[in-house]
């Protein structure tokens, strides 16, 4: 099966505990489907989300699916992070490949407070020294992204249409006067696709690197757009990004972040690189502010060291 549905994982977890106490953190293994991290809510509490009329599962995070194609030959790839209850990872055959869909909408994250998005990991680099990567490579199609009208323009930060498809992340230190700000997990870059409309359709998609000005940065001031290119709606683009660091011609750390789209690099140096501690990947889809999101994803591969 595919997932569980909340009712019969109920039924099972109840049936569990007359015969043995569970703490919400152990990891319990249903057929295929993997939960962990679980403390199942009544419906009531579930206060993130504020569409229910597309939110169809309230269900599990995280969980593994039979015969993934999206995963890599990193174990923690395997791992979906789903955080919508508008629909689950799924495959197609489309144009004799298998992808896989990661499907969202606007006001429908059942988890936490956030911007809904089903994601995977990459491995983690937790050394920050030259030579040290992890990078990964895949074909993306976009169908549709996240859309809210506002009155930002399109390259401003605080415009909330798109979707991010990839993201770089890693922790860092704090800077000369002790000051660590920011998320416990910041992004470093994150890949927005950013719907272009003919009429009422999708029909393209800019794509922008939202880069970080300074460590922990994060909206106005912390963060900026970048346009990189344009993809056309439903058409299969390579994609690669690798999060790493090396020594520049002086024998000074940098820590890169350097992305391909099709047969274009776009490399980019994080500022204060001293600062790093650790160097992660993350795809799927991710952000949703209206709308609906639709991202597929095959040939995926990955590497590090």
């Amino acid at each position: 099966m595919k997932r569980i549905n909340k009712f019969t994982m109920k039924w099972l977890v109840a049936g569990m505990l007359t015969v043995n106490l569970i703490s919400c953190t152990e990891a319990v293994e249903l057929d295929d489907a993997k939960v962990t991290d679980m403390c199942l809510e009544d419906e009531g509490i579930l206060k993130s989300v504020t569409n229910n009329s597309k939110c169809f599962d309230k269900n599990i995070q995280k969980y593994t699916f039979p015969n993934d194609v999206n995963k890599t030959s990193v174990t923690k790839t395997e791992e979906i992070d789903d955080r919508t209850c508008f629909a689950n990872y799924y495959q197609i055959s489309e144009d004799n490949t298998t992808k896989g869909v990661y499907k969202l909408a606007a006001g429908t994250n059942h988890i936490d407070n956030l911007q809904p998005r089903i994601e995977r990991a990459s491995y983690t680099v937790n050394s920050a020294t030259s030579g040290k990567y992890v990078k990964i490579s895949g074909y993306v199609t976009i169908k549709r992204a996240g859309y809210i009208s506002d009155s930002y323009p399109r390259e401003d930060i605080r415009d909330g249409a798109g979707t991010y498809i990839m993201q770089a992340k890693g922790k860092h230190g704090p800077d000369a006067n002790g000051n660590n700000q920011g998320s416990s997990d910041p992004a470093i870059c994150l890949l927005v696709a950013k719907p272009i409309f003919s009429g009422s359709t999708q029909v393209s998609f800019n794509i922008y690197r939202e880069q970080i000005i300074t460590r922990g940065g994060s909206g106005l001031g912390g963060r900026k757009l970048v346009y990189l290119t344009n993809i056309p709606a439903n058409t299969r683009k390579f994609v690669r990004m690798e999060n790493g660091f090396k020594k520049d011609s002086r024998g000074n750390l940098v820590h890169y972040v350097n992305v391909r789209i099709g047969g274009t690099d776009y490399n980019w140096n994080v500022p204060s690189p001293e600062r790093a501690l650790q160097a992660k990947i993350r795809f799927g889809a991710y952000r949703c502010k209206g709308g609906e999101a639709e991202i597929l994803w095959d040939g995926m591969s990955q590497s590090y060291n």
